[in-house]
């Protein structure tokens, strides 16, 4: 089975409280970075907590972005999962990050749905390629050409492989 999706799992610290505890804004910049991304938005639904924090989520026809924020502690949860060749989540996170004026970033690049039998063929399993990023805004970047550049160590795990890279800075 080819691969169905390209999921971004990042985490953004030192971010401005009032950029991540406005709900219109964060409902904003969600969906201008699912356009950033070449995504189809179908619906956004968003909710703002009491006293603090942000929870919404972008359908998109290519599946969706997520977050969840904490403005007391400058931290966001944010996922990207985009399915098809045309889009690009990484402009969506490079995106996200920048406009939460985001001090460190952590990202964990998965590609989604690599099928394989088992060798007596009585289940699948999937193997995930995963990459890891740790450091300031700049490195999400740079991700994408990092990915296909760097080699990466294969481990071998009970017949599942990982590919994982880690990169760590500050600002």
């Amino acid at each position: 089975m080819p691969t169905l999706g390209k999921h971004i799992i990042v985490e953004l610290s030192g971010c401005s409280e009032e950029e991540i505890n406005d709900i219109s804004k964060v409902e904003d910049l969600m969906n201008q970075a699912a356009k950033k991304a070449n995504a189809n938005i179908i619906k956004s639904v968003f909710h703002k907590f009491s006293p603090m924090g942000v929870s919404g989520v972008v359908v998109i026809s290519e599946s969706h972005l997520s977050i969840h924020t904490w403005p007391e502690l400058g931290y966001a949860a944010i996922d990207v999962y985009t399915c098809g060749s045309t889009t690009k989540p990484f402009k969506a996170c490079y995106f996200l990050a920048q406009k939460f004026k985001a001090k460190k970033i952590k990202a964990t690049y998965i590609i989604r749905g690599i099928e394989k039998k088992s060798k007596n063929n009585n289940y699948n399993f999937y193997t995930h390629k995963i990459k890891m990023v740790e450091g300031n805004v700049n490195t999400l970047k740079i991700l994408p050409t990092l990915v296909k550049k760097i080699p990466l160590n294969n481990h071998k795990n009970n017949n599942h492989k990982s590919n994982i890279l880690l990169l760590a800075g500050e600002k």
